[in-house]
């Protein structure tokens, strides 16, 4: 039986991607920061780990990662969404993104943890590897703007670095380091980049690949999204935006893919 262990599984993405991995017979295993959290997930029939990311070394990682043997690793944490308590609405385009109150901190934990898990799958001899990142997420100081990019995509990516610069900034070390640093880890990622994520029922369809950043995307979409990428090999060494769009989403991965689409490349 194939099986994948989840970094940040107690999350909403994490959620939808373990019930869509748990329908196609994978066993799903959900590294979480809380025993609170524990029979939420059982309920999902994941197998959950309590597990601090911030307090464990790269080796105390890869025993966990080594021990489960899955066939693929996720990083779905720190991606935003937390509770009430931890989180504050930042209005952006009618759109709500949720953000750290303390997000200085988390986020640089999230960034530090993503980055020894990307050492821990390497030295547990996991090879696939997909992150979920952001739409945006680039060296705006440093790098040309996105050429598909027009006015309004202009006016958003201002708008969302002025609001959640810190988290945009971490991010970016973290794909930064995942892809510059690939020569020595040798793991095949893909990263996936949605934009602002809602709550809304999947409708099975998005737009993948040099997107405009206007459109929300459903959180089980996103999901379904992953699950694609698990079946195909063509998005490794990826990494392009997901939105809200027409287009099935087995079809938009396959366009993807075949078309070996990056939003990143030469843009970090």
């Amino acid at each position: 039986m194939s099986s994948a262990l989840i970094f940040g599984g107690s999350g909403k993405v994490a959620r939808h991607l373990t019930t869509k991995l748990v329908a196609s017979s994978y066993t799903v295993h959900s590294v979480i920061r809380k025993e609170s959290q524990i029979p939420e997930l059982e309920a999902l029939e994941s197998k959950p780990i309590v597990q601090s990311i911030e307090d464990s070394s790269v080796n105390d990682l890869a025993a966990t990662i080594k021990k489960h043997s899955p066939n693929v690793v996720i990083w779905s944490a720190g991606a935003g969404g937390g509770s009430p308590e931890r989180t504050k609405a930042v209005d952006h385009e009618g759109m709500s993104i949720s953000v750290d109150i303390c997000q200085v901190r988390y986020m640089a934990n999230a960034r530090t943890g993503a980055i020894k898990v990307f050492d821990a799958t390497a030295a547990a001899g996991v090879k696939r590897f997909i992150i979920v990142s952001a739409v945006d997420i680039r060296d705006r100081q440093n790098k040309p703007t996105p050429e598909w990019y027009n006015d309004d995509d202009n006016a958003v990516s201002k708008r969302m670095w002025g609001a959640i610069g810190v988290y945009c900034e971490a991010k970016l070390a973290a794909d930064r380091d995942l892809v510059s640093q690939n020569g020595r880890r040798k793991l095949d990622y893909t990263i996936v980049r949605p934009g602002s994520l809602n709550t809304d029922k999947g409708s099975g369809k998005v737009a993948a690949g040099k997107v405009h950043l206007g459109k929300s995307v459903s959180r089980e979409d996103i999901a379904e999204v992953i699950v694609q990428c698990i079946k195909s090999p063509s998005t490794i060494g990826l990494a392009f935006d997901v939105v809200g769009g027409e287009t099935p989403i087995s079809q938009a991965i396959d366009e993807v893919g075949s078309q070996m689409i990056d939003t990143f490349e030469g843009h970090y």
